[in-house]
């Protein structure tokens, strides 16, 4: 079971050298910053996991959830919380890479089998490695667990596409990744980068012609009004996350530390419920709205894997990160 797996593996792995203090009977009170929407599967996971910590620490430790990116984008989020300014932030891996370079490789593109291969990587010693790595704890910050964020899709206004070939000649949109630029011109289109927000008005105008995201996020966007051809390719498997405040962390006892370490992992498998459930209404709602949706053939999956593993390979040249993807690709065989 992936959960005993993932438990297993963050023992190993410790809390990362934080500070031990004898249980204080005083309340904790930590703030808690989450980009998500009050409905959203990702948001009702986070919440399980700040009630089952006060319930569980009776009372001693207070988890106060801050949705709707209330609290600031996640970049600014994750830089407040380095110093203790917030105590733990719903963050994702594209975002963490700009703290930790090693988190890259967990979001190569075509690198996973299927998403069992995806989640033996998350939760065993690869995924947790860098987790709650050295890395992570020397930027100040603590990893508590992945969430499911889904796999990244094209989608284009233009027409439907029966082969990921058929995206030759339009532009997409990008988010700011020499990775994914190198990916798309292989794929002889043309990268266009802009901001998140600006993606819709992007499509409507004709900016671009496509643009990436999960099924959930396509839906939950309104994407489907100006892009309505969607393509299952799964080019990227995508993970959220929850950091914590390696200085936040300080102010709470050991045993209260681990009740929330264990809450966290368990939080991963109720979000993974949750996200799936989330998919298979996006799919029955978007039949209702005549997307068109299309799978992959399995011919373009191995075309895309002989594109794309060069592109891991040049990414990074240091020995740390091409053990990393040589690790991962056989945790796949």
């Amino acid at each position: 079971m992936l959960g005993a797996v993932v438990l297993a593996a963050a023992m190993a792995w410790g809390c990362g050298g934080r500070m031990v203090r004898e249980e204080s009977p005083e309340v904790v009170t930590l703030t808690l910053a989450n980009n998500h929407p009050d409905d959203y599967c990702t948001t009702r996971a986070v919440e399980w996991f700040a009630d089952t910590v006060k319930e569980r620490t009776d009372g001693r430790v207070v988890i106060e959830v801050y949705n709707n990116g209330r609290l600031g984008d996640t970049v600014s989020c994750l830089e407040q919380m380095q110093y203790g300014g917030i105590d733990i932030v719903k963050a994702d891996v594209p975002t963490m890479t700009n703290f930790v370079p090693n988190f890259n490789v967990l979001q190569m593109p075509f690198i996973y089998q299927d998403m069992d291969h995806f989640w033996k990587v998350h939760g065993g010693e690869i995924g947790m490695g860098i987790l709650r790595g050295k890395a992570i704890e020397e930027k100040g910050m603590y990893g508590l667990t992945f969430y499911d964020a889904g796999t990244r899709c094209f989608y284009n206004s233009k027409r439907p596409m029966e082969s990921i070939r058929d995206m030759k000649g339009m532009q997409i949109r990008i988010q700011e990744s020499n990775l994914m630029m190198a990916m798309i011109t292989a794929l002889e289109a043309k990268p266009v980068v802009t901001t998140y927000g600006e993606v819709y008005q992007a499509l409507e105008s004709g900016v671009v012609d496509g643009a990436d995201n999960s099924i959930v996020n396509y839906l939950e966007q309104s994407f489907y009004k100006v892009a309505p051809y969607f393509l299952e390719d799964d080019h990227t498997y995508s993970a959220d996350l929850l950091v914590m405040s390696v200085e936040s962390r300080k102010q709470i006892g050991e045993d209260d530390l681990r009740v929330m370490d264990e809450a966290a992992l368990e939080s991963w498998e109720v979000q993974k419920g949750l996200w799936k459930e989330a998919e298979e209404e996006t799919r029955e709602r978007l039949k209702e709205l005549d997307v068109v949706i299309t799978q992959m053939p399995q011919e373009d999956f191995e075309y895309m894997g002989q594109i794309c593993m060069p592109l891991w390979y040049d990414y990074d040249h240091r020995e740390e990160f091409l053990d990393l993807l040589d690790r991962i690709v056989a945790a796949g065989r």
